[in-house]
C-alpha cells in the first residue's frame, strides 16, 4: 500500500531537532504510529498495545526504559503514564533531542500527565484522520464528490485502505466503547452512552444543550457533561468554543458540538448515498462539520497558530467560524450552495464591522472567487481547503 504524505510531517521533524521527547495525540487508527515509524524510521518501535508489555512497563519502568534504549517509539503511552517520569530522568541523564517518539489516543488525562513530568522537554502535537488536501486522488469540485467523501470518512481504514466504511465504522464504535469508556471508568452505563454519540450525531453543528441531551437519553446533565469529556479526550467529538473577547453584546456560552470524523455520523445515521444527505435535512449541518474539521486539520498541521471560535449574539447574529490571531481576525460562513446571496453574508458584514477584520469569506460550491461586498469573498470550499497558505 502506497504510503500518504501527512502535512504535519515538516512539523515534526523540525520539532524533533529541538525536543529530547515528541508526542503526537489523535484519535485510534488516525494514523499516529504510521507516520512515526515511517519519519523515524531508525528508532525502535514499543506498543503498549500489547498487555505483556504493558505489564512489563508498569512493574518496572526504570528496567523497561534500559531495556528498550533511546531512540524508541513508545506507542500508546496513555497505558503506563507512570512511565513519563522515568523519561524525564533519562531524558536529563543524557540529553539527546529526538531520543523518545510517544503516541496517545486520551488526550486530556495524557497530558496531565506530560504537564507534570515532561515540561520543558516535550513538544506535543495532534494528528487527526486525513484532510481532503491530503487525499490525492479525491477532487471535490463537485459535490456528489464531496459526500462521497463526506459518507466514507477520513480515517486511513476507508480513506487509503478500501475497507468498506460501514464496516470501519461499526468496529471502531464497538472498539472504542470497549477499550477506551471502559478504559477511563467514566461511563457505567454503556447502553445510554451509545444512544448518546446516535443523539449527538443528529445534532451536529448545534450549539450543547446539557439539560435537552440528558433528557433524551435518560441521564443527568451533570452525567451528559462527563460523558462528553469522554467524547472529547479520545476525539470522537470536538468543541468549537463561543467567541467573546472584546465585544460587549451578550453572546453563547455553550460549544458548538462537532464529530472529528463525519463517516462516523454518516454510518449513524444510516445514510450512504451521498446525493439523498446532500439534499436531506442533515446536508447542511453535516457539511459544515466535515468543512471546519478540516480547517481544524490544516491548523493542527501548522503547530496550532490560530484560535478556532464561532459567534452567535441575543442579535441573531451569526457566524460558523472565527480564526483569531493576536489581532488578526477572519470570520468565514459555510453555505451548502452554487448560489451565493447577500443574506447569507449578513453576519458576516456585523462582525466583521466589530472586529475590524481585513477580510471575510463565504465558502461554498460555487466556481471561482467573486467579491460579495466590501473585503468579503466569496470562494469554492474546495479551493479554500486546500490552499496551504491561507493560514501562515
Amino acid at each position: 500500500m502506497k504510503y500518504i504524505k501527512r502535512s504535519v510531517e515538516p512539523l515534526l521533524l523540525e520539532a524533533a531537532r529541538h525536543f529530547p521527547v515528541l508526542l503526537l495525540t489523535g484519535p485510534r487508527q488516525s494514523g499516529k504510529s504510521t507516520t512515526l515509524r515511517r519519519l523515524f524510521s531508525a528508532h525502535q518501535y514499543v506498543t503498549f498495545d500489547d498487555p505483556v508489555v504493558r505489564a512489563r512497563a508498569m512493574n518496572d519502568p526504570a528496567l523497561f526504559l534500559a531495556d528498550h534504549p533511546a531512540p524508541v517509539i513508545f506507542d500508546e503511552i496513555q497505558y503506563v503514564p507512570h512511565l513519563l517520569p522515568h523519561i524525564k530522568m533519562e531524558v536529563d541523564r543524557a540529553p539527546r533531542n529526538g531520543a523518545y517518539v510517544l503516541t496517545g489516543s486520551q488526550v486530556f488525562s495524557l497530558m496531565a500527565g506530560v504537564s507534570e513530568s515532561l515540561a520543558g522537554r516535550i513538544s506535543v502535537h495532534e494528528l487527526l484522520p486525513f484532510s481532503f488536501a491530503e487525499l490525492p486522488h479525491v477532487n471535490a469540485m463537485d459535490e456528489d464528490t464531496a459526500f462521497a467523501s463526506i459518507i466514507r470518512g477520513f480515517f486511513p481504514g476507508p480513506a487509503a485502505q478500501g475497507i468498506p466504511p460501514a464496516m470501519f465504522q461499526a468496529s471502531y464504535i464497538q472498539t472504542y466503547l470497549e477499550r477506551d469508556v471502559r478504559t477511563m471508568h467514566a461511563v457505567g452505563d454503556l447502553r445510554a452512552f451509545q444512544q448518546l454519540i446516535e443523539i449527538l450525531a443528529g445534532n451536529i453543528g448545534q450549539v450543547v444543550n446539557l439539560t435537552k441531551i440528558g433528557g433524551q437519553c435518560g441521564v443527568s446533565h451533570t452525567t451528559v457533561r462527563k460523558w462528553l469529556s469522554v467524547l472529547e479526550a479520545s476525539r470522537v467529538i470536538w468543541f468549537l468554543r463561543p467567541y467573546a473577547k472584546n465585544l460587549r453584546k451578550r453572546v453563547v456560552k455553550s460549544p458548538k458540538l462537532y464529530f472529528t470524523d463525519t463517516g462516523m455520523v454518516a454510518h449513524i445515521l444510516g445514510e450512504s448515498n451521498p446525493r439523498a444527505l446532500r439534499n436531506g435535512v442533515m446536508g447542511g449541518p453535516i457539511f459544515e462539520n466535515a468543512l471546519i474539521m478540516d480547517i481544524v486539520k490544516q491548523n493542527l498541521s501548522l503547530g496550532s497558530p490560530w484560535q478556532m471560535f464561532f459567534y452567535r449574539d441575543n442579535n441573531h447574529v451569526e457566524v460558523d467560524l472565527i480564526l483569531a490571531r493576536g489581532q488578526q481576525h477572519i470570520p468565514m460562513e459555510i453555505k451548502l450552495t452554487r448560489t451565493p446571496t447577500d443574506h447569507m453574508i449578513a453576519g458576516l458584514r456585523s462582525i466583521r464591522e466589530l472586529l475590524g477584520s481585513d477580510v471575510a469569506y463565504l465558502l461554498t460550491s460555487r466556481s471561482g472567487s467573486l467579491t460579495l461586498a466590501d473585503g468579503i469573498r466569496g470562494v469554492h470550499w474546495y479551493d479554500f481547503v486546500r490552499d496551504k497558505h491561507l493560514l501562515h
